[in-house]
C-alpha cells in the first residue's frame, strides 16, 4: 500500500459520515448545520437513527416539514441534544394523537439506543 492509497482508507468512516449528513440535509430542515454536524460526529450513533425516523415519521406525517436543530440547556454545561421538529397545521389533538402513535410503535423502542436523550422528536406549528 501506498502513502497516497492510505489517507482514503483512513477517510472513508468519515466520508460515510458526511454523506450520510447530506442524506439528512435533504430529508430535514437543518438549522445551525455545522452545530448539527458536530454533534453527529460525536455521536455517530444517531446518524441511522435519523434516517429511520424520517420514513418512520412520514408513514403518520406525510407531508409536514421536518427541521433538525441543536439545543442547549443553558441550566447543564455544554450540554446539547438534537431535536426533530415536525412542523404540521393538524389541529392540536390530531398532531399529539399521531405523536402518540409514532412513540408507542417505533420511537420509545428505538430511542433506547442513544444515551442521554439526545435526540428527541416534538412538534410544531406552521
Amino acid at each position: 500500500m501506498t502513502a497516497i492509497q492510505e489517507p482514503a482508507i483512513k477517510n472513508a468512516p468519515f466520508d460515510d459520515l458526511i454523506a450520510d449528513f447530506n442524506k439528512i440535509r435533504s430529508l430535514y430542515t437543518v438549522e445551525e448545520p455545522l452545530e448539527t454536524f458536530k454533534l453527529i460526529i460525536e455521536q455517530e450513533a444517531i446518524v441511522s437513527l435519523i434516517l429511520e425516523a424520517h420514513s418512520k415519521i412520514r408513514e403518520l406525517f406525510p407531508a409536514e416539514r421536518l427541521g433538525l436543530e441543536v439545543k442547549t440547556d443553558p441550566e447543564i454545561a455544554n450540554w446539547r441534544s438534537l431535536w426533530i421538529t415536525i412542523y404540521t397545521k393538524l389541529e392540536v389533538e390530531e398532531a399529539f394523537e399521531k405523536l402518540k402513535i409514532l412513540d408507542r410503535t417505533w420511537w420509545l423502542d428505538a430511542s433506547l439506543v442513544i444515551p442521554n436523550n439526545i435526540l428527541n422528536i416534538d412538534l410544531g406549528w406552521e
